[in-house]
């Protein structure tokens, strides 16, 4: 198997930008309402305090994994169209359960959201297998 140099994941970094972007203000809506209720620690039950915390924490455990496999398959040369479909799917993906879990829609948005982010991994994945046999397919 012949190695390429990898090239900077220019895409995937302005993906990521934006989701960092967005986890900020998940986080920052947090703890602004935990300083509007005055409750620096727990939930205490509050339905709007768990649903912020659940977005924050959403983001937090599912985006890692979708901005390291896109960089990969960027890095090893996948189409630049490719590359930003996907991450376009996974902005709109996590903009919609984060709205999802703020009570707006949300069965549809939430699932939605999920359910776009999953697909982006599993494409990505795929994607990134193929790359590893047979280089360039992409």
């Amino acid at each position: 198997m012949e190695l390429d140099v990898a090239v900077a994941p220019i895409i995937t970094l302005f993906v990521s930008s934006l989701l960092v972007l967005m986890k900020l203000v998940l986080g920052l809506r947090v703890s602004m309402y935990r300083n509007k209720i005055n409750m620096p620690w727990g939930d205490n039950g509050d339905d709007q305090l768990q649903r912020r915390i659940r977005a924050h924490a959403n983001h937090s455990e599912w985006v890692p994994a979708t901005v390291i496999i896109l960089a990969l398959v960027e890095m090893v040369g996948v189409s630049p169209l490719i590359v930003g479909v996907l991450g376009a799917i996974v902005i709109i993906g996590r903009s919609l359960h984060a709205i999802g879990l703020m009570g707006n829609a949300e069965m549809f948005n939430r699932a939605t959201g999920i359910v776009m982010n999953w697909v982006v991994l599993f494409l990505a994945s795929i994607i990134g297998i193929v790359e590893f046999f047979a280089p360039g397919s992409f």
